[in-house]
This record gives C-alpha cells, sequence and structure tokens, in this order.
C-alpha cells in the first residue's frame, strides 16, 4: 500500500481563483474550489501521519494486515479509501496515535496501538462491499468499534479481539467461543450471547447532503481518552432525526448558501446530553474536521445556528493545514469575552471566525422576520468584534495570510453597520 498522499501536496496558501480566498472564508460560504481544498488538505495531512505512524509500525503482523486490507480497498474502490482518510474519525485517531507512539527515532517493531488500524481497514472493506477477514481488537473485552460504521458490544468481556470477515453469505463478527454475530444495517442482537450490533445511524438531510448520527465511535470526540459505545435508544435517535430535519428544513429554504456548505463539510454529528458546565451546547474538534457535538436543542432556528457555527470551525481548522495564520510566540495568551480565563491566539481567532458566521445567520433571520433573532445578533456580534479588536491589538501574533483573514473578517462585520 502506497501510504503517499494520492497527490501533490498543494501549494502554500489557498487557492484564490484570481480572486481574494479570505472574503468568502470569513463568511462561511465557500465555493466550491475552496471546499475541495480544504478536503484535501484534510485527507493530504492524515495520511502523511498515517505514514509516519507506519514507519514505526510497519513490522507489526496486525498493522501488516490492515495495511494490505486498506490497499485492497484503494485498489477497488479508491472513493471509499479517500472518504475514510479525509473523515474526522481518522483524524482524531491518527492525532492520538501522534500523541502515543514512538519517540522520534525510536526503532519499535510492536507499538503501542497498532492494531487499532485493522477497526479502520475493517470499516472501509466493509463500505467497499469487498470480501475479506481481519482480526480486530476488542476495547476492553467488551465492544469491538468500526468507524463510522457501527459497534458489536458484549455483554460480558471476554477475549481482546475478534474476527470480522464478509463473504457471500454476509458480513460478520465471531468471538472465540461464540457463534458469528451478523453486522446488519438494521442491527441487532446475535444468538448464543454472540452480542448485539448497533449500526451508526445515517440521516439523509437532502440530496447532497447526509450525516452520521454517532454515539458509538470511542474516538468521537477527540479527547485525551477513548469513551465507551453509548447506543442511543430507539426514542433517542427518533428525536435527534426530528431535530436535525428541522435545522436542515430552515437552513435548505432561509440560507441555502449555509445549508451547501455544511453539506459538503459536516459528516458527523454526536448526540451530547445537554450543555456542559460552562454552558456550551456544541463543539468541534481541531483533529476530528467534519464533525459536531450538539446538544439536544429542539428550536429548528438555534439548532441550525449550531450548525453552521461548528461547521465554521471545521473550515478553519482545515484551512490552518493549508495556511500558516498565526506565529504568535509559546505562552500567548489574552482576555476572550466567551471565556473566564486568557485563551490563546487560536482560540481568539476561531471565536472571532465562528461567533462572526454566527452572527450573520441571526442577522439573516431578522431580516427575514424572526423575532427572536435580535437579541443572539446583537450578542454574537459584539463577542466576534470583541475578538477582533483583541487581535487587531496583537497584530504581531499573525502572519500576513492570517491578516488577510482578519481583514475580511472586519470587513464583513463593518459592512453590517
Amino acid at each position: 500500500m502506497n501510504l503517499r498522499p494520492p497527490t501533490s501536496p498543494p501549494p502554500p496558501g489557498l487557492p484564490d481563483a484570481r480572486r481574494n480566498p479570505w472574503g468568502p472564508l470569513a463568511a462561511g460560504t465557500p465555493g466550491p474550489a475552496l471546499l475541495d481544498a480544504l478536503r484535501t488538505a484534510r485527507r493530504n495531512r492524515n495520511l502523511l501521519l498515517l505514514r509516519v505512524a507506519h514507519r514505526h509500525h510497519r513490522a507489526d503482523p496486525d498493522w501488516a494486515a490492515a495495511v494490505a486490507l486498506l490497499a485492497e480497498v484503494r485498489r477497488a474502490r479508491p472513493e471509499a479509501h479517500a472518504e475514510l482518510w479525509g473523515g474526522p474519525e481518522a483524524g482524531a485517531w491518527l492525532a492520538r496515535l501522534a500523541a502515543t507512539g514512538p519517540a522520534a527515532g525510536e526503532d519499535t517493531t510492536a507499538g503501542r496501538l497498532p492494531p487499532d488500524l485493522a477497526r479502520f481497514a475493517a470499516a472501509a472493506a466493509l463500505r467497499a462491499g469487498l470480501p475479506f477477514r481481519i482480526r480486530v481488537p476488542v476495547a476492553h473485552g467488551t465492544a469491538l468499534v468500526l468507524p463510522g460504521t457501527g459497534a458489536a458490544v458484549f455483554a460480558a468481556p471476554g477475549p481482546r479481539t475478534a474476527v470480522v470477515h464478509r463473504d457471500a453469505s454476509g458480513a460478520f463478527v465471531v468471538r472465540d467461543g461464540a457463534p458469528p454475530l451478523p453486522l446488519r444495517a438494521a442491527g441487532g442482537a446475535g444468538e448464543g450471547g454472540a452480542g448485539r450490533w448497533w449500526p451508526v445511524p445515517r440521516l439523509r438531510l437532502g440530496p447532497h447532503a447526509t450525516v452520521r448520527l454517532d454515539a458509538l465511535d470511542p474516538l468521537r470526540l477527540g479527547g485525551p481518552a477513548p469513551l465507551p459505545p453509548r447506543p442511543l435508544a430507539p426514542d433517542e435517535e427518533t428525536a435527534w432525526r426530528r431535530r436535525l430535519r428541522a435545522a436542515w428544513l430552515l437552513l435548505t429554504e432561509r440560507h441555502p448558501g449555509r445549508a451547501h456548505t455544511i453539506a459538503e463539510t459536516l459528516r458527523v454529528v454526536v448526540p451530547l446530553a445537554g450543555t456542559d458546565a460552562n454552558g456550551w451546547r456544541s463543539a468541534s474538534f481541531a483533529d476530528a474536521t467534519g464533525l459536531a457535538a450538539l446538544s439536544p436543542v429542539d428550536d429548528p432556528a438555534e439548532l441550525a445556528a449550531d450548525l453552521v457555527h461548528e461547521t465554521q470551525h471545521s473550515l478553519l481548522y482545515a484551512a490552518m493545514d493549508l495556511a500558516a495564520l498565526l506565529h504568535a510566540p509559546p505562552g500567548a495568551r489574552a482576555e476572550a469575552p466567551w471565556s473566564p480565563r486568557p485563551r490563546p491566539p487560536a482560540a481568539l481567532l476561531h471565536g472571532a471566525s465562528a461567533f462572526l458566521v454566527t452572527a450573520a445567520f441571526w442577522r439573516t433571520e431578522r431580516q427575514l422576520g424572526n423575532p427572536a433573532a435580535e437579541r443572539p445578533y446583537t450578542h454574537w456580534r459584539h463577542t466576534a468584534g470583541s475578538a477582533l479588536a483583541t487581535l487587531a491589538a496583537h497584530e504581531e501574533w499573525t502572519t500576513e495570510e492570517g491578516r488577510g483573514l482578519l481583514g475580511a473578517l472586519r470587513a464583513l462585520l463593518a459592512s453590517w453597520d
């Protein structure tokens, strides 16, 4: 398997198509060329991380088996291979692998996490419809998670690996001493204590918009430690489908440009139980672009605003793969209007960008006659403006490209006066 990126790395900076690229990005509505460049940049970044890991783990037999299966996927279904390595699950896992892997220059043939690559290989082969057989780790002996696909959850701890295979009769998980567990689209329990298969629900919002509703993948939040799978109860899934469809209808009818951007960017919604200790009800993660963690908000406009906000974070994370926007000294901090403690320059830049497009969403809602729009529009406009003023006072923190983005953000804000 060739672990080099499938295309040559793009030149520094974003494609401008003979125009300033920062204006559309600042507005949260980049065009097709820029969206494609951002997706390619993130996929190439993930493939480069995979290549680094391969240098350390290629002698491990489990890693080698996963690489061989991924090579088959790439030959048979290159689009499935590209989708896998451009996805937020791969980004989160590779970042964790890089953070916990061998030290630079260390020669190791038995890495700490390499069998996990088999989870991604099995998931990709299932999506590609290939016949295969591969041994996959079972976390804590109880959960076998295939990223973006589903999880086999066992009632009692057992062997730390199981075999995932697909043949003419279907796809199965087989744990030593237990009957095969079918991996059906509808999910369900196996026989004789084989466990239960929970597929990741997929929600088709429109002709070009499909998201995975994923509470299963333990790497879904990109945090310091994996989380156990939490299958959604039927009533929870129904409620999430209702919420997301209502928010999507509002976006397509009232904010078609933003709906297009979300459709091209968002791949995974992680359902949260509610707001966190700081009152936040949504989140996104640098290593998992295309993922939004959302609280159960029943107002369609408020949930749509959360989708707009988190999508903008994903766009900016991917843009930072292509262009160096900051060169602040280590430890640089400044006050942020949304935080009780000083925040680093990257957080200020992200806040300014994401809160500005949130304000832009509510500005359009206000123009369309939504009486509830005035308060969030005023609040988030002030929040974004305050962050931009702080960054302007520390111009030395930004590169030329970063100043281009800040200029576009300030121009958008000024255009509302």
